[in-house]
């Protein structure tokens, strides 16, 4: 299985939620998009572990099945009906998690999150948890 991955399982996966073990399985394809690696980077900024957190994604980066997405000219399109169909919607959400949905609808795979505010992005497939 593949699947992209948010910020917000990443962070809830390193502090133990065992609901996210089998998503984190080696058979799994891993998708992080920069963006979450950024809003990762931010939040270690901030924190009194960056050096601990740093190597940890970096670990966590270098595993065979993860891999790193950057945004395209195709994730720019995609973007720009993601934010069309919100401001529609009067149902707005944060321009990283637009971005996010972007590349996840791009590369048409799950995006695995903790987040409510993705519900409200047509054909975007959220994963079970």
């Amino acid at each position: 299985m593949s699947f992209t991955l948010d910020t917000s399982v990443y962070s809830a996966f390193n502090r133990g939620d065992k609901r996210l073990r089998a998503w984190f399985s080696p058979n799994n394809d891993i998708i992080v998009p920069t963006i979450v690696i950024g809003e990762l980077r931010a939040g270690f900024s901030a924190g009194s572990k960056q050096k601990e957190n740093e190597e940890l994604l970096q670990r966590f980066l270098d595993s065979p099945n993860v891999s790193v997405r950057t945004i395209s000219d195709k994730t720019t399109v995609i973007y720009s009906h993601i934010y069309l169909s919100l401001r529609k919607k009067g149902k707005p959400i944060g321009s990283n998690d637009m971005w996010i949905a972007a590349i996840a609808l791009e590369l048409d795979n799950e995006l695995l999150t903790l987040d409510d505010d993705f519900k409200n992005i047509s054909d975007l497939m959220l994963g079970s948890i």
